[in-house]
């Protein structure tokens, strides 16, 4: 289970949008993630976009790592 977030040009000064996500191996939290977003967003819709692409790729690398593992 996965979940993300993003405000939307949170950064008064620079205008960029901030993301946020958090993934979950049964109720476990495994990744927790927030950070500035590298480009500014038109919309919100672009910065929510922005965040779950980062969120989708953080799922895929805790995927990977857990099949490398055999898990």
């Amino acid at each position: 289970m996965a979940y993300c977030d993003a405000d939307y040009a949170g950064d008064k000064l620079e205008r960029k949008s901030t993301s946020g996500a958090c993934q979950f191996l049964g109720e476990a939290l495994v990744s927790l993630c927030c950070r500035k977003q590298n480009t500014i967003a038109l919309s919100t819709t672009e910065a929510e976009y922005v965040s779950a692409a980062n969120c989708c790729s953080q799922v895929i690398w805790i995927k990977n790592q857990l099949e490398d593992f055999s898990l």
